[in-house]
């Protein structure tokens, strides 16, 4: 083959690949197109949703602004309510703490009173059968006197021995 052949197939392969990548570049421009045509109509729809939601925006803003304003006067409600909550606790703490302060005394005073009535019944009882009982009356004043009457016996003898 002469150099005039080669050059010639060279040629014809290189106009070959031109018309193949022609053909290669134009499928794809015309498919790049249809999708940018597809891709633009879901912009324009995202586009549209998106401004819509930006227009919705200060309204939801403006609901949300009202919506914690009542949320901090609750909050500053139940914090009042807490507050007095807590004061009145602590008041009734120490009404319950005097309360058991008193509840002892009154404790003690109530057994204090039981051993004096408990006291003052035995009195009562030995009066009673002093009183009912005239001859244990003369009984114990006959020991009574007995007894005084053997320490003066013993006095005596004590005393005349001594003179002796």
């Amino acid at each position: 083959m002469t150099k005039l052949e080669k050059l010639t197939l060279q040629l014809q392969s290189i106009t070959y690949e031109r018309i193949e990548l022609h053909g290669i570049l134009t499928s794809y421009t015309d498919m790049d197109l249809q999708n940018r045509l597809n891709s633009f109509g879901m912009l324009k729809k995202e586009h549209k949703q998106v401004m819509s939601a930006l227009q919705k925006l200060p309204m939801e803003i403006s609901d949300d602004v009202n919506k914690v304003k009542q949320l901090i006067e609750e909050n500053v409600s139940y914090s009042y309510l807490h507050s007095q909550v807590l004061r009145d606790w602590t008041q009734r703490k120490e009404s319950v703490h005097v309360l058991r302060l008193k509840n002892r005394q009154l404790w003690k005073e109530q057994i204090e009173l039981q051993e004096s009535c408990e006291e003052l019944k035995r009195l009562l009882k030995e009066a009673h059968e002093m009183i009912c009982d005239p001859s244990a009356e003369q009984q114990q004043v006959q020991e009574e006197y007995q007894g005084l009457h053997a320490n003066d016996q013993d006095s005596q003898r004590r005393h005349t021995s001594q003179k002796y």
